[in-house]
């Protein structure tokens, strides 16, 4: 097993790399790959903007970390713990910032933060589904989207106790947007997939098939795209292979694609390459990207990441922050509780 050190360590570049590959496919999201050729050339995007915003998944992701974060130093001082309904609020507290200009006096968290407070495209479903008095569960959905909004932001619940945990928790807090079985499976599967490479240090094809086996129990389509990606990845990276697995669109495809780029180019020097495979093609390509990003930092640590790319990074500094606390949170590590306490 890592050390603690190095759980956190991998806890941190799960969150960075996941923040990086949004950043990289902000900009293309809704490119076709020959316009995307036509304006960066025929090797397509290569490096972020000068200014590597957050995409809304990476906002997203934040809030689920600060979620879960305020449910285990609940539990942790004598309170309740609920991890589902503490990510439910955090997510209610995302849907403020797209509301609001600026955050308001005395604000704590992740809502004092003022470049939290821009519309990064979105996703309908998440803003509609937020806007309701209930929110859903896998039994109780609110409605049938498997859109790949709970998929992309559930990297930060892989630093639960447990692998059965995080599978379920993340399954849960998906849910509360997306209650067609692929949004909510694919979710797990991911959290699944970056629990085992990051805290049991589980060989990423190992993890990969894991995960397919565990989400078969409740989702076909999220197993079957998981086994085709690994049968792609041994064939070599290509974005002929991309366009087999999908657009990214809905859960199964962009877990799919991610996977797909993480197995096909899976050494710590080619985690750039990684990124832009996931980025170059017709589709969801910062969804798809922040994926893959998740899942090699989470297997290989911070000293994969690209210098360069994080000093340009929005809110790397609350980046470092919340993965930090996670994975100190996962391993027994002391951080500053406090930061999470007081949060509604």
């Amino acid at each position: 097993m890592p050390t603690p050190s190095t759980v956190v360590d991998r806890a941190v570049a799960c969150l960075l790399g996941g923040a990086l590959g949004d950043a990289l496919g902000s900009p293309v999201e809704y490119a076709q790959l020959d316009d995307i050729r036509a304006e960066f050339g025929q090797a397509g995007v290569a490096e972020p903007p000068p200014q590597a915003l957050l995409g809304d998944a990476t906002q997203m992701s934040l809030f689920t970390g600060e979620g879960y974060l305020h449910a285990w130093t609940t539990g942790n001082n004598g309170g309740d713990w609920r991890p589902v309904e503490s990510t439910a609020a955090a997510y209610r507290r995302w849907l403020t910032t797209q509301q609001e200009h600026k955050p308001q006096a005395g604000a704590t968290g992740l809502m004092a933060e003022p470049e939290l407070y821009a519309g990064r495209a979105p996703g309908l479903t998440s803003l509609r589904a937020l806007q309701e008095p209930e929110l859903g569960t896998p039994d109780r959905p609110q409605n049938s989207s498997k859109g790949c909004g709970g998929v992309d932001r559930s990297a930060p619940l892989g630093f639960s106790p447990t692998a059965e945990m995080a599978y379920q928790l993340a399954c849960q807090c998906a849910a509360l947007t997306h209650g067609g079985v692929g949004g909510w499976a694919s979710a797990g599967a991911l959290a699944l997939i970056v629990h085992l490479v990051a805290v049991q240090q589980r060989k990423l094809p190992a993890a990969i098939d894991q995960a397919a086996g565990r989400v078969l129990r409740e989702d076909a389509e999220t197993a079957a795209a998981l086994a085709e990606a690994s049968t792609l990845a041994r064939l070599g990276a290509s974005v002929g292979h991309i366009e087999r697995l999908g657009q990214g669109w809905i859960g199964p495809e962009a877990l799919s694609i991610g996977v797909y780029c993480a197995l096909a180019l899976p050494k710590p020097d080619q985690f750039t390459a990684a990124l832009r495979l996931a980025v170059n093609h017709s589709g969801n390509s910062d969804t798809t990207a922040a994926v893959t990003g998740s899942i090699l930092g989470a297997r290989h640590g911070t000293a994969v990441l690209p210098r360069s790319w994080l000093a340009r990074l929005e809110l790397a500094d609350v980046i470092e922050r919340i993965g930090h606390d996670l994975g100190a949170s996962c391993t027994g590590k002391k951080f500053n509780e406090r930061r999470y306490l007081g949060l509604t």
